[in-house]
């Protein structure tokens, strides 16, 4: 049976925003695997994907804080084939630590969280950014004595990385992303206003200050399905989809039923995803993933002069595409990588080649090891 692990929490006080607002009695809720060195100098910070969680390694079945959304689903580490003894995430040699997004409804303050007046926040929470993230994991680090880490980013955590990565050069060691760029494409920010749009159409969702026990599910499992064809393969969708068909209508369809097995995986993965996710964190995590330019995170400095502060601190980059990534296509992650390269960046690329699309990296994370111990093996500067 994998560790028994439980999550901490960690008190960020009264956190200020990017957009200027103030939220109370912020918290961060994280996990760490492996033991800190006397140096303090082995630490990896890991960024969790989009609606993932803090839990990456061993298995956590208990997250009060995170009430009726810490579903059976999100017990086992999402990246166990990836961390723990001898493993690329070696915990006999690293101290990797991994929180939960601010906005998200996994322990850390969010949406769901209790606002002063005893209610849920709702839609009164903050909209949050990567620089958010950036500085509040910073100072769970800090915390700890950490002042140096690598990082390793997949998906949104690999943007959220080159934000960490401009705003606090002097920390990082080293940086793995994957599956991600320095901006998401168009297709992307079309498709975030899409799910947005089917959250608010849905007449539970009440201005974003509707009750938790009863969310607007239907518009929530409505984005995901949205979003998850992005994720997923699709000409190899009707292999991945079970056969048959589920006639049942989950509680989400009136009158239609599904009469093909990509519909009824389709409506699974949203009616799963309903019951584990909240609707207003949701929207902010989006959001955040959305707008993310890392000329953005710089105050408008061009992408160049991002690239060439990377290069003035001699950190190295290693950057994984997937050939069957419709999220981040090869040709956008090569020609960020190009660009790097351009900038006097120390980079690596490697494009792996899989029928499982974006979500490779969490079903086959033995294609990316190589990669990962060769550049967590640099000698530390």
């Amino acid at each position: 049976m994998n560790d028994i692990v439980r999550t901490r929490i960690f008190p960020l006080g009264d956190f200020r925003f990017e957009s200027g607002d103030t939220v109370p009695n912020c918290v961060l809720a994280y996990e760490t695997y492996g033991t800190l060195s006397p140096d303090k100098g082995n630490a990896v910070l890991l960024f969790h994907a989009l609606t993932g969680s803090h839990h990456a390694h061993g298995f956590n079945d208990s997250l009060p804080e995170a009430g009726e959304f810490w579903q059976p689903e999100n017990y086992a580490g999402w990246w166990d084939r990836m961390i723990g003894p001898g493993k690329p995430l070696d915990t006999d040699r690293f101290f990797i630590v991994c929180a939960n997004f601010l906005g998200g409804c996994y322990g850390s303050s969010g949406p769901a969280s209790t606002a002063p007046d005893g209610q849920p926040w709702g839609s009164r929470f903050p909209l949050v950014t990567a620089a958010d993230q950036a500085h509040a994991q910073v100072r769970l680090l800090e915390s700890m004595g950490i002042e140096r880490f690598a990082i390793v980013g997949p998906s949104v955590g690999g943007m959220l990385s080159l934000a960490l990565t401009h705003l606090y050069p002097h920390k990082v060691r080293s940086v793995i992303i994957i599956g991600a760029g320095s901006a998401p494409p168009i297709e992307h920010r079309l498709s975030v206003f899409e799910q947005i749009l089917a959250i608010e159409l849905d007449s539970k969702y009440r201005a974003g200050l509707y009750p938790l026990n009863d969310p607007p599910r239907r518009g929530l499992a409505l984005a995901r399905i949205i979003c998850h064809k992005l994720f997923v393969y699709q000409r190899g969708l009707e292999k991945r989809a079970k056969r048959g068909v589920d006639s049942s209508r989950h509680g989400m369809l009136e009158w239609y039923t599904p009469t093909q097995n990509t519909e009824s995986y389709m409506l699974h993965q949203g009616v799963k995803f309903a019951l584990r996710f909240d609707a207003n964190a949701y929207i902010r995590i989006v959001n955040m993933w959305a707008n993310f330019h890392v000329s953005k995170v710089a105050g408008g400095l061009s992408e160049e002069d991002v690239f060439r502060g990377y290069a003035a601190h001699r950190i190295p980059f290693l950057l994984y595409s997937i050939d069957t990534d419709c999220c981040y296509t090869p040709r956008a992650v090569s020609s960020f990588y190009r660009r790097l390269l351009k900038c006097g960046v120390q980079a690596q690329y490697h494009c792996i080649h899989s029928g499982k699309g974006h979500d490779s990296f969490l079903l086959e994370p033995e294609l990316y090891e190589t990669g990962i111990r060769e550049l967590l093996d640099i000698p530390r500067a």
